[in-house]
């Protein structure tokens, strides 16, 4: 399989935002802690820009972020999902070096796992703590594409 540790890493991602998101409060989206936090919304959105940046720089060898809609909470989450499928597909058809894959579980996968604990943690805030889990022992897919 093509970049299979990348591809179990976004699989890992998806796998979790699922989780940290799979049920939320109506307000989940506004809340506001202050102190210039992105709300879950921003959170979310800014996500999908790291990885459309990401997923561009893969396909065209350039960085930049293509300009997206601002969309509604159920909106930026399933847009999330979608892009996270796409993502696979390319990793899917590339042939990586180690140093390239260093650079996107150090840079941009990092940091979107860093906000799926964010939103967990704003669950938590909302009375809506996730269950605990022991991620070591999930059953986690790494082929969201299906193409494998």
């Amino acid at each position: 399989m093509q970049n299979e540790l990348l591809r179990h890493t976004l699989a890992t991602i998806d796998y979790r935002f699922r989780k940290a998101t799979q049920e939320f409060p109506a307000d989940f989206g506004q809340l506001s802690l202050g102190k210039g936090v992105r709300t879950p919304i921003e959170i979310i959105r800014h996500m999908f820009q790291v990885l459309s940046a990401t997923k561009v720089f893969l396909e065209e060898g350039a960085f930049r972020r293509p300009s997206a809609p601002d969309l509604d909470l159920m909106g930026e989450h399933s847009r999330f999902l979608a892009l996270l499928v796409e993502l696979d597909k390319v990793l899917a058809q590339l042939d990586l070096s180690n140093g390239a894959t260093k650079l996107l579980i150090q840079g941009p996968f990092s940091d979107v796992l860093t906000h799926v604990g964010q939103i967990a943690m704003m669950q938590r805030l909302m009375d809506n703590p996730i269950p605990g889990e022991n991620f070591s022992i999930a059953k986690i897919r790494t082929d969201l594409s299906g193409d494998g």
